[in-house]
């Protein structure tokens, strides 16, 4: 149970930090050119909706236990991969 209690944690801190940085891409966009604003935009909104899937797998693994849990962990490891993938790209395409 502990070990379950100590996942949901740390994911919900890195939710927070991940909100803050697509919050400060955000700030940077709107001091970009139009067309590069509209491409940075894209790609926000892109991983403000990889961040959606995270929380809404993260919900879920909270009403599940034992083995359930175990097997939706790894579906929530994996939104969490593509989210941070995604994050790493784009941060690295617009520095």
């Amino acid at each position: 149970m502990k070990k379950m209690e100590n996942y949901r944690e740390q994911l919900e801190a890195q939710l927070k930090e991940w909100k803050a940085t697509i919050e400060s891409l955000e700030a940077k966009a709107a001091k970009t050119t139009a067309e590069t604003r509209a491409e940075f935009t894209k790609e926000i909104e892109e991983l403000r909706r990889k961040k959606v899937v995270v929380k809404e797998k993260l919900n879920e693994l909270q009403k599940v236990s034992g083995e359930t849990w175990d097997t939706m962990k790894v579906g929530v490891e994996k939104a969490v991969d593509e989210l941070k993938s995604a994050l790493d790209r784009v941060i690295s395409r617009f520095k």
